[in-house]
C-alpha cells in the first residue's frame, strides 16, 4: 500500500469530514489528448450534518469546437457556450471550493486528471485539495457491485437522477450515493477517512483484506464450521448489505457455494460481494 500524504482530514471520521463533490464535463475523454472542461460542479457540505449545502456550478468555454459525440452524452453545445468564462476565470472558484475538504467524485482520477491539465495549460498552481475518495472505488472494492455507473448506483439506492450528465445533477447524486455507501457500511462505528480510504485498498481484488477474507472461506470451508459475513445486497432498495450466517461447501472463486441461514437455502456468493467474515455464527 502507497503511504499516503499526512492531512489533517485523514483522523475525521467520514461522515463528518467537510466534503466537496466535484464533477466536470469535458469534449472527451482524455485530458492528456486535449480534451478540455466544458462545465464544472462542486458540492460541498458534510455527508453527516445537515442538509444544506453549498453549491457551484459554471459553463466553461474550452476553445474548442464541441464534438458530436461529447454532444451526444451531455448536450452542452458551442451556443451554450458563447460568453462562458474560461477555467483561469473559474479556478479561483474551484480551488474555494476545494479548500479544507475531502475531494470525493466519481472515478476521481477521471476529474483531477482535467483539473490539473487545465492548471497546466493555463500556467496556474492546482488548488490543494484534501484526501480523495472515488466513489466507483468503493462501490467497486468494498460493496462488489457489478454495475458501478453512477446511474446504476442511484437506481440501487432509489436516488432520483434528472439529469444525467451534466455536472450539478451528477455532483449532486454523487454526494447522495457517497453518504449513502457510508451509511451502509455496517461498522459499529463511522471509520475515519483514513481508515475509509485504507479498506478501499485492502479490498481491491489482490488486496491484503481481500486476500484475508479468501483465507478465512477456505479454513471455514475445510473445517466445516459455519461463520458469518456481511455481504452486499445487490438489488432491491433496502439496506446495501445483510447479515449472514454461512456453511461453506464448496470454494471455486470467484464463486462459494454455502447453506444461507438466513434464507434457509443453498447459495452461491461471489467473493467480492463480501466486505468481512466474522468467524463465529
Amino acid at each position: 500500500m502507497t503511504p499516503r500524504p499526512p492531512h489533517p482530514l485523514l483522523d475525521v471520521p467520514a461522515d463528518q469530514a467537510p466534503t466537496a463533490v466535484l464533477d466536470f464535463e469535458t469534449t472527451g475523454l482524455s485530458a492528456a489528448s486535449g480534451d478540455r472542461i466544458c462545465e464544472v460542479a462542486i458540492v460541498r457540505g458534510v455527508p453527516g450534518g445537515k442538509p444544506k449545502k453549498k453549491k457551484f456550478q459554471s459553463l466553461v468555454q474550452p476553445g474548442v469546437t464541441m464534438p458530436k459525440i461529447a454532444l451526444g452524452i451531455h448536450g452542452i453545445d458551442d451556443t451554450m457556450l458563447a460568453g462562458a468564462p474560461s477555467f483561469a476565470d473559474v479556478l479561483p472558484e474551484i480551488a474555494r471550493y476545494l479548500e479544507g475538504a475531502v475531494l470525493v467524485a466519481h472515478s476521481a482520477s477521471f476529474d483531477i486528471g482535467f483539473l490539473r491539465a487545465e492548471c497546466y495549460r493555463a500556467d496556474l498552481p492546482v488548488p490543494a485539495v484534501g484526501p480523495v475518495v472515488c466513489t466507483l472505488q468503493l462501490a467497486r472494492n468494498y460493496y462488489g457491485f457489478s454495475r458501478c455507473s453512477l446511474q446504476a448506483l442511484a437506481q440501487r439506492m432509489g436516488i432520483v437522477q434528472s439529469s444525467a450528465h451534466r455536472a450539478l445533477n451528477d455532483a449532486q447524486v454523487t454526494f447522495k450515493v457517497y453518504q449513502r455507501m457510508l451509511k451502509g457500511l455496517n461498522l459499529k462505528e463511522m471509520p475515519t477517512v483514513g481508515d475509509l480510504l485504507d479498506t478501499v485498498d485492502a479490498l481491491q481484488k489482490d488486496g491484503d483484506g481481500r486476500q484475508q477474507i479468501i483465507a478465512a472461506i477456505l479454513q471455514a470451508e475445510g473445517a466445516h464450521t459455519p461463520i458469518v459475513i456481511d455481504y452486499t445486497s445487490r438489488n432491491g432498495s433496502g439496506p446495501l448489505t445483510s447479515r449472514r450466517a454461512i456453511t461453506v461447501h464448496e470454494t471455486n472463486l470467484p464463486y462459494i457455494s454455502a447453506w444461507c441461514h438466513l434464507r434457509g437455502e443453498e447459495r452461491v456468493f461471489h467473493i467480492r460481494r463480501i466486505q468481512r467474515v466474522i468467524q463465529s455464527p
